[in-house]
């Protein structure tokens, strides 16, 4: 058993390639906001990176549009099963005022004559694949498809169009570029992969690409873990590399030229890293193809050695998914080139855990909140990892909530991560005093042991660097993240939106 603990755990953390076909859907509209898909809902990200919600549910898309209007696009696709082994699709449309309608209804097969790949005029673009020559299509907004012109091709993959129609593609490694229906090689071998995974075929490492306004083109390379850039005299350089365990898919920029990575991991975990402009500047190194390999190898030896001690001092009475995510979480926070990024993901079930409770209807207990109410409730969890006199008047305003809601269907649960692992006694003591300050009576004021304590912490991935990380829960799944929440400064109703 312990052999075969070893051996899955390092598998997970050392198997860089998606379980399922990861998207490359993500775009923002004129306010700032940032729109992905995680192949089962689609997210919306505020601007600044600290608040994300589900605006279209259920809804299976690799590939997202949106338009001048801010209106957006997707599409759903699904297998019926092997009774009638069918695949059906729909195309959707999730305007400007969050209103969900069906573009294309329920259809049989495979979405065809249509494309997310748009000029600024809405008019569509797309390859049809052929073994050796392949078609260049347009439909043009009144309806009208043509074939543009017919291109020699192998291996055509992931597509880009820019507001004024100039398209690019993927085919096998290369990128190239068609402008007024000349085709023009990009940039050779763009990912510099020659079948170095046995997972992962040479021609599919290659996948989102988009482009900026000063005429540079940028791909994903999964394989790699990097975005490369491709300047218009076709130089090739490395922007940006995630860190171990996750893999770029898409990307953009926004308007202060920051860039958001949409980025997967082998557990199909999706989240979107936002890179600051300045940081971005400090990172553009030109590609060293021979240099990453080594690097690669030695990232991979240093995750061994972690894998290694890390089971040695977990007891293997654990379970395997206690160990797994133990190492997910001190592996990623030793490599995170993202210092912002905390706590699980949008859209996961809380996991259990025990705090100690000094107010509320479980004080002086170790009682596990979601155990006992998060199915049957929605609320807030938070997590603070700072001076408790920035978060008192936070913390009243939540108190007063409990006038107009009804405790047995809302909830409010604080955990102060002792950041500067004070004596458990002492420390209960002072904050039973500062709960009963505050007289909290229905938020639910516990504590855990340090903000590295695996059981509690460690569980919910919180970053011990961050000052907080706020969830909102909805029968215990995890429906809204806050990250560094500024009690001072930010309104305090926007925790309550969801």
């Amino acid at each position: 058993m312990k052999k075969l603990f070893i051996l899955l755990t390092i598998n997970l953390l050392l198997n860089f390639h998606s379980i399922a076909h990861p998207g490359t859907g993500i775009v923002k509209n004129s306010k700032g906001e940032i729109f992905y898909s995680d192949l089962a809902r689609v997210w919306k990200v505020s601007p600044d990176g600290k608040t994300k919600t589900i605006v279209v549910p259920n809804v299976h898309t690799h590939e997202l549009h949106i338009d001048k209007y801010d209106n957006l696009y997707g599409e759903h696709l699904w297998y019926e099963g092997e009774a009638s082994d069918k695949w059906k699709h729909f195309v959707w449309k999730y305007d400007s005022k969050s209103k969900f309608t069906k573009e294309i209804p329920d259809a049989d097969g495979f979405l065809s004559n249509y494309s997310f790949n748009r000029d600024s005029a809405g008019n569509m673009y797309w390859i049809e694949r052929g073994k050796t020559e392949s078609l260049f299509m347009k439909k043009a907004k009144n309806g009208v498809v043509e074939v543009v012109q017919t291109i020699k091709t192998t291996d055509v993959r992931w597509q880009f169009c820019r507001k004024d129609g100039t398209f690019y593609y993927i085919d096998a490694n290369d990128l190239y570029q068609i402008k007024d229906k000349k085709v023009r090689l990009v940039a050779q071998n763009l990912d510099d992969v020659e079948g170095s995974s046995q997972l992962q075929k040479p021609n599919h490492s290659i996948f989102g690409i988009w482009a900026d306004d000063a005429g540079n083109v940028y791909a994903t390379i999964y394989e790699k873990r990097e975005v490369r850039k491709v300047s218009a005299d076709g130089k090739v350089s490395i922007i940006y590399k995630s860190s171990p365990l996750w893999h770029p898919t898409g990307g953009l920029f926004d308007e202060k030229g920051n860039l958001w990575v949409l980025e997967n991991n082998a557990t199909n975990q999706v989240r979107v890293s936002r890179i600051e402009k300045q940081v971005l500047a400090k990172n553009t190194s030109s590609a060293s193809y021979g240099n990453q390999m080594i690097i690669n190898v030695l990232l991979s030896i240093i995750m061994v050695s972690l894998v290694t001690v890390l089971i040695k001092l977990i007891s293997l009475q654990q379970s395997l998914k206690s160990i797994v995510l133990s190492s997910l979480f001190i592996i990623g926070l030793s490599f995170s080139s993202v210092a912002q990024q905390s706590g699980i993901a949008v859209g996961t079930d809380a996991p259990a855990f025990d705090p100690i409770h000094v107010s509320g209807a479980d004080k002086n207990t170790k009682t596990c909140p979601m155990c006992k109410y998060g199915a049957k409730t929605e609320g807030l969890m938070i997590w603070l990892n700072d001076d408790l006199n920035n978060y008192e008047n936070l913390l009243t305003y939540l108190e007063a909530q409990y006038l107009t809601k009804d405790a047995k269907k809302w909830k409010i649960f604080v955990m102060y991560m002792n950041p500067k692992k004070e004596n458990i006694e002492s420390l209960k003591a002072k904050l039973t005093a500062f709960s009963d300050k505050l007289r909290l009576k229905n938020v639910a004021f516990t504590f855990i042991s340090s903000p590295t304590d695996e059981e509690t912490a460690g569980v919910y991935a919180i970053n011990p660097k961050v000052s907080n990380t706020i969830f909102a829960y909805k029968k215990r799944v995890i429906v809204k993240k806050f990250i560094n929440f500024d009690p001072k400064k930010e309104n305090y109703s926007s925790l309550l939106n969801f």
